[in-house]
């Protein structure tokens, strides 16, 4: 048998058989296979389903829920938040007014003044989210049986807690709705109030109509913890704005500024030696972040010549306990910046201020 005519027709017929051919079809009638069975597309899914805040939250459906995401699939931003709210008043509930405090202040006495104080019901109405960043406004009834203290009113009241974020500042306020007041280092405030609350976070020290005292210092270390809050509260004194130069900046700069703003001469101080006049050449604030105290404007009045800015300052972070009242005189001079004419403390509890700071 001639090999050389076999092994044609052997590879022709392997071949066939793996393309799923007939080896003895006609030429002209090729077999056809049939199509290769393939799955159906899935239709893609959703990542992950809609989250239901009224599950989430353990509210009933009775309570309103407006949310700004409506497609929102994982828990908001202040969802810690929300949590802290219901703890601090299962706390207040309790009487545990101690715990309460711990959630919202450094100082463990702040609310003690609440031990008196019979809460009986806390019931969330309404749940807002409002922006990108989660901030919650929760409207809630608060039932109150007992209380001597002017916060907590006697019966049912509406309240309103306005939920954000940040760690310590979990919350702006948490206050009944006749009594909202915005904190200072969150609100828009007039350039006046921005100065007065400037001047009460840097300068928290200052009293009377004289300022020598607290800014004529000759200890060095006093006078370097004294210069770099004195260029915070100058920043935001509506002096004229000026480059950054060595001129501008310089410690002669610093003197017509403080005189102007305080009626204080400081030009016997040597400040050639201060930090950031030895780094740069120019007396400006060193950067340590900013900070604040948590402060509400209670009342502003203005006049021909003065303006008055009176603020409360926090023992806490909710603004439920007035640490101080401070009324902050001024006026202002030909160039618009403002000269502080005094301060006046109307009210102290003893309690310290509640600080912020970044």
């Amino acid at each position: 048998m001639d090999m050389k005519k076999i092994l044609p027709a052997l590879l022709i017929a392997l071949l066939c058989a793996l393309s799923g051919c007939a080896v003895n079809a006609p030429a002209s009638s090729p077999s056809v296979s049939p199509p290769a069975s393939y799955p159906e597309p899935e239709t893609p899914a959703s990542s992950s389903p809609l989250l239901d805040l009224h599950d989430h939250y353990d509210l009933p459906e009775s309570v309103e829920i407006l949310d700004s995401f409506p497609e929102r699939t994982e828990p908001p931003y202040t969802d810690r938040a929300m949590a802290q709210l219901k703890e601090l008043f299962a706390h207040a509930m309790a009487g545990e007014w101690e715990q309460a405090c711990q959630m919202a202040s450094s100082n463990p006495e702040a609310f003690d003044r609440f031990e008196g104080v019979k809460i009986s019901d806390f019931q969330i109405r309404k749940v807002e989210i409002l922006d990108a960043y989660d901030t919650t406004l929760v409207s809630f009834d608060l039932t109150v049986e007992e209380s001597q203290d002017a916060l907590f009113e006697p019966g049912t009241t509406p309240w309103v807690a306005k939920l954000t974020v940040s760690g310590k500042d979990w919350a702006e306020y948490i206050l009944p709705e006749s009594r909202v007041r915005i904190p200072c280092h969150l609100a828009q405030l007039e350039s006046a109030e921005l100065f007065c609350h400037t001047l009460a976070s840097y300068l928290p020290q200052l009293r009377g109509d004289d300022f020598t005292p607290y800014l004529k210092l000759s200890d060095e270390t006093e006078m370097y913890y004294m210069v770099d809050p004195a260029c915070c509260a100058l920043a935001r004194a509506n002096l004229p704005e000026v480059p950054y130069t060595p001129e501008t900046k310089s410690p002669e700069a610093f003197y017509r500024d403080v005189e102007k703003v305080f009626g204080v001469d400081l030009w016997g101080l040597d400040l050639s030696q201060y930090s950031s006049y030895l780094d740069c050449q120019m007396i400006i604030p060193v950067a340590k972040g900013g900070k604040w105290v948590y402060a509400a404007v209670a009342y502003t009045s203005r006049d021909s010549d003065t303006q008055t800015v009176t603020l409360n300052l926090y023992a806490d972070t909710i603004c439920w306990s007035v640490a101080s009242t401070l009324r902050y005189t001024l006026t202002q001079n030909e160039d618009g910046s403002y000269r502080l004419l005094s301060v006046e403390e109307l009210y102290s509890s003893g309690h310290p201020w509640e600080m912020g700071s970044v």
